[in-house]
């Protein structure tokens, strides 16, 4: 019978006695191909196979429960059961860090554009009638002379709801954490940044561009969406930074009397 490694503490001496044990559980979750659903060694072999009082050993799931890998629960089948952390945890503590620091549109864009038109590519064999005719709506939502809002936040949700919808999709969980990840940083920092009353030409592109993909998917051409995915991006990275340049900065501060 194959030995099974178990749980151990892990990493430098500075590190911090609890910090060691969460990344020693984490190095035991990957060694041995846990799963979700899966449990953790009970408390008090935890206790003995890593050396640790009681009290190290609890905070230390109390870290892995607030990462949302695992949650815990008391009782005589109680213990530590492996859970997947969610999109949004990830999302929350990206979004976190990326309030403070600044977000570029150029580099945003270069990264949009290594991994959506491999989005759309993936997801050009998978979408269902379903999906397609969620899209559909979504492109009309996105245009006030196709029934979208007057609001520009709104028709921007309309537009990024379509680039998630795609990444719902994706049979790449990886890819797809990306294109949502960057979709949010989009709607968190760059629309709100940038709101305006109007940009017909903005509402333009991203009509005529997802009408274009919506060709490309019913026809379940891959390569025909990779390349129109392609080109909107280009086209909607020179109109969000021409968004950039339209807006006031200074219309934006607060004044002493508010």
């Amino acid at each position: 019978m194959p030995h099974t490694p178990k749980p151990g503490l892990s990493g430098s001496k500075r590190v911090k006695r609890v910090d060691q044990v969460v990344n020693g559980i984490k190095r035991w979750i990957v060694q041995t191909h846990q799963k979700v659903g899966g449990k953790l060694p009970q408390e008090a072999a935890l206790i003995e196979q890593m050396g640790v009082g009681r009290g190290t050993v609890r905070e230390a799931l109390t870290a892995l429960q607030v990462q949302g890998l695992v949650t815990v629960t008391t009782g005589p089948n109680g213990g530590a059961t492996l859970t997947q952390p969610s999109y949004v945890q990830c999302l929350e503590a990206v979004s976190n860090f990326l309030y403070f620091q600044p977000v570029d549109i150029a580099t945003l864009y270069a990264l949009r554009r290594a991994v959506e038109p491999e989005l759309a590519a993936n997801v050009a064999l998978r979408l269902t009638e379903a999906d397609l005719a969620d899209l559909d709506a979504l492109i009309g939502l996105s245009h006030p002379a196709h029934g979208g809002s007057e609001d520009w936040n709104e028709r921007r949700e309309a537009d990024l709801l379509f680039h998630d919808r795609l990444a719902d999709a994706c049979s790449s969980p990886m890819l797809a954490l990306f294109c949502r990840l960057l979709n949010d940083i989009i709607r968190r920092v760059i629309v709100v940044r940038n709101a305006q009353e109007s940009f017909d030409r903005f509402d333009d592109e991203i009509v005529h561009s997802h009408t274009a993909l919506m060709d490309a998917f019913r026809a379940r051409d891959a390569d025909r969406a990779r390349a129109l995915m392609q080109e909107h991006m280009a086209h909607a990275e020179a109109l969000a930074l021409e968004a950039e340049s339209r807006v006031d900065r200074s219309s934006l501060l607060i004044s002493p009397g508010d």
